[in-house]
Formats: structure tokens, sequence, C-alpha cells
């Protein structure tokens, strides 16, 4: 069913990636890259709880940067930009 929906929208793979992104809303910001004319990767950036450990963030994803700020001693902001490469069909 969910071929079908795609098929009606005129929608890519790609495209319905990038918007079920958008509307998951866990997103600060969502960067698409393009190769030739076609999304070939997206990034998202997101915003962590500060209370979950840093090796358990690192285990959530193959591909990721981690920013993490500190006030006097104690974690007070970590933002995650991940990446996903999209594959194409």
């Amino acid at each position: 069913m969910e071929n079908n929906k795609q098929e009606h929208s005129g929608l890519s793979p790609s495209e319905i990636q990038v918007l079920e992104m958008l509307r998951s809303k866990r997103f600060l910001s969502i960067k698409v890259i393009i190769k030739n004319g076609e999304v070939d990767t997206i990034e998202g950036l997101e915003r962590l709880d500060t209370g979950e450990r840093i090796v358990d963030m690192l285990k959530q994803h193959d591909f990721q940067n981690l920013e993490i700020k500190q006030s006097n001693g104690k974690i007070v902001c970590v933002n995650r930009i991940f990446r996903k490469k999209v594959l194409s069909q």
C-alpha cells in the first residue's frame, strides 16, 4: 500500500524520507545534500537529553557529530548531527 501512496503523491522515495524527518519534529534543522540533481544525503540536527550517557549516544548512529556544551562542570547541551545516505530506487 505504501508504494501506491508514493505513486499517487508524485514524490520520490528520497523526498518522502525528507518529509518524514520534517514531520517527526525531532530536528532543529535538516540539510539535504544533492548530487547530480538527486538527493544523496540528509543531515539532521537534533538536541539530545543531557542525562544520557555519551557512550550510548555514540552507539546510536554510524555517522554523526556530537557537540557537547558544559557549564560549571555540568553538561548543559548536547547536539547531534547525523547523516543518512539516501538509497535511490
